[in-house]
């Protein structure tokens, strides 16, 4: 249930009176997706998947969160925030539902230039507010995937055709850096990609700004993608070690 559409009695009578105790934070970035993709994609994925995952869960949804850690698409389009401001922002946000009666809270990430940041969350949380190790977890939904990620490639543009095709417009899309290619896979094994996260470090190698080949996306791919995903991050959720 979203809470942006519920009011204080309902909110309460969800947590107080039922099993209603956990909530779902989308979380993704507001960046460059090459010129077939959104700035709002990598959100838009973590916010589809987490509506379904939490009606499924019953859990309650909360408002996006649509700014990330993007320095690595300098100079290319991006609005980041440091990572120390979406720490607080992310604990503050933890520590009000945790008054609230929540006892746990899933950040569903869409965006690799995260992964450090949510890292500290849990530990934010325990030294400054005292809460403890089983109330906040994160997961990066593509590591719930079979296939190597990308950037505006194949897999988020799928993605994004199954998610809302409106939204992507094929017609503008471009091969970009793929490792699949053999020279680029074995420039991506030498660990050249080490600073890939550095500011401006991501349009060193893609040169476009995609990484991955958008062309051979399609509906279905994304409509099977999204299938696993879900399913993988339902069975995360609902294990009984998490709570």
């Amino acid at each position: 249930m979203e809470i942006k559409f519920i009011g204080q009695s309902k909110f309460s009578s969800l947590v107080n009176g039922s099993n209603i105790d956990s909530a779902i934070l989308p979380m993704g970035s507001t960046e460059q997706h090459g010129d077939h993709l959104p700035f709002s994609t990598d959100t838009l994925i973590a916010e589809h998947i987490s509506s379904i995952i939490s009606q499924k869960a019953k859990m309650i949804l909360l408002p996006s969160i649509f700014y990330g850690v993007s320095y690595e698409h300098h100079p290319l389009f991006n609005i980041s925030l440091d990572y120390n401001v979406l720490v607080d922002l992310i604990s503050n946000i933890s520590y009000s539902l945790s008054k609230q009666g929540i006892r746990r809270v899933f950040v569903i990430n869409g965006h690799h230039g995260n992964l450090g940041l949510l890292q500290y969350v849990g530990q934010n949380l325990s030294s400054k507010y005292g809460i403890g190790s089983n109330f906040f977890y994160f997961i990066n939904y593509w590591q719930m995937l079979d296939q190597k990620f990308d950037h505006a490639g194949e897999i988020e543009t799928s993605l994004m055709l199954a998610i809302n095709p409106d939204l992507v417009d094929m017609q503008l899309s471009k091969q970009g850096f793929d490792t699949k290619n053999e020279r680029n896979e074995d420039l991506f094994k030498k660990g050249l990609n080490m600073s890939i996260n550095n500011p401006g470090g991501f349009i060193k190698f893609t040169k476009n700004g995609i990484w991955g080949n958008p062309q051979k996306s399609s509906i279905e791919q994304g409509e099977e993608m999204l299938s696993q995903i879900i399913e993988k991050i339902f069975e995360l959720v609902t294990d009984p070690r998490f709570g």
